[in-house]
């Protein structure tokens, strides 16, 4: 019989318990049933799995949980490193991981999840007041080490394990230029029936001709999701903190639209884009017909979310109407609109069906009350930052029946 491997843990970065022999970086694809091994493969020996006998070719690392009592015999080996984590760290064949000289190890592709995405740039030219991710200067962001670690992953991908769809997020991914250009064609080139999902402000594409050469490069799987915070340029400019950025996204869009590139229109929703939901709701549906759907998004409370709380922050309970309002204006026009990270008890039940899961799967948490709740499964539930100083909603209330 076949042993029961546990379900793979969304995690993207964890720390070895111990380690021996780990004295480089390592780089490789995670196998959980060792065969014919190479020196790329970092083994992941669940509990219940057969123990290799490594007879052949070594492999780059061996990985094992804590509740295993088999494998301290292979811990002196000295052909290869080895690295003890806890029992609730489960990793899955075909995963692609990093493993520092300290034992931290970073999850750059996960193949049991549906949202991978390739974090390829620190650096943006936008100061959002409520972005969960500060950027860093660009002078410290070295764009080409991003590129070749990218495409390092991309290059390990299994036949088996290539994506429906990947997302490019930064930072700002167009900071890269030509990189990002290069990046989008070997992920067609690798994976022709994957949707790139490339998460960008859209300013960049201001210029016509990068977002020809763009949209060549992804043969016709490109979808943009590009902020629109409000439908006059005062507004929008000062939540990205940045004169012209108005301006330019709109161009951006057009352009996006003439080269055939799907669009995704994405708004953060806190107190300054509330007061003017309805009208920015009318303003696309009157001059972006062409949008594929729109994203309203619940405020993650980090970064400079954190900073700027006493003056973003609003519980969704108190603008559900408006959300309800602006959700069907926009599907008066025929906009496809989603509504994502907000708990279903505080928006009204007209807007549930448009209601879905996070996007990055590992952000979603549940307090302890949404336990006994019906609609937990079905519910985007809160970002995995939320505290009590910087919680959501003061209205949770599980559904019973």
């Amino acid at each position: 019989m076949k042993p029961v491997i546990p379900q793979d843990t969304c995690f993207l970065f964890t720390q070895a318990e111990s380690t021996c022999g780990l004295d480089k970086e390592i780089f490789g694809k995670v196998v959980t049933e060792p065969g014919q091994i190479t020196n790329r493969d970092i083994v992941y020996l669940a509990a219940d799995t057969v123990l290799p006998s490594f007879q052949g070719a070594c492999p780059a690392a061996l990985i094992y949980s804590a509740e295993d009592c088999r494998a301290p015999a292979l811990w002196e080996n000295g052909r290869f490193p080895v690295l003890l984590v806890k029992p609730n760290i489960v990793f899955s064949c075909g995963d692609i991981i990093s493993i520092s000289m300290k034992g931290r190890i970073h999850r750059h592709y996960r193949t049991a999840s549906h949202n991978n995405a390739f974090l390829v740039t620190e650096a943006c030219n936008n100061l959002c007041v409520m972005c969960p991710q500060p950027p860093k200067p660009a002078r410290i962001v070295d764009p080409l080490q991003l590129e070749a670690s990218v495409a390092a992953t991309i290059d390990l991908l299994d036949d088996e394990h290539l994506p429906e769809t990947l997302c490019i997020t930064g930072g700002e991914p167009t900071m890269l230029s030509e990189g990002l250009i290069r990046i989008i064609d070997k992920i067609a080139k690798r994976s022709p029936l994957t949707l790139i999902h490339l998460l960008t402000n859209g300013r960049y594409f201001y210029y016509e001709s990068y977002v020809a050469h763009l949209a060549a490069a992804a043969r016709g799987n490109l979808l943009v999701g590009i902020p629109l915070f409000a439908h006059v340029s005062d507004i929008h400019d000062y939540i990205v903190q940045s004169r012209g950025a108005f301006d330019q996204t709109l161009v951006g869009l057009l352009n996006c639209y003439k080269q055939g590139i799907s669009i995704e229109l994405r708004i953060v929703l806190h107190q300054t884009t509330i007061e003017s939901l309805l009208d920015l709701a009318e303003f696309i549906a009157k001059n972006f017909f062409f949008v594929k759907h729109v994203a309203l998004m619940g405020m993650e409370n980090m970064g400079y979310a954190k900073l700027n709380w006493s003056t973003l922050s609003i519980d969704p309970w108190d603008y559900k109407d408006t959300l309800s309002a602006a959700v069907e204006i926009l599907q008066r026009y025929g906009i496809e609109t989603r509504i994502f990270n907000l708990p279903l008890c505080v928006v009204n039940s007209d807007v549930h069906a448009n209601c879905a899961k996070s996007i990055s799967d590992f952000k979603n948490t549940y307090p302890l009350i949404c336990a006994q709740c019906v609609k937990r499964e079905d519910c985007g539930g809160f970002f995995a930052s939320s505290t009590d100083k910087f919680f959501l909603t003061q209205h949770i209330t599980p559904f019973l029946v």
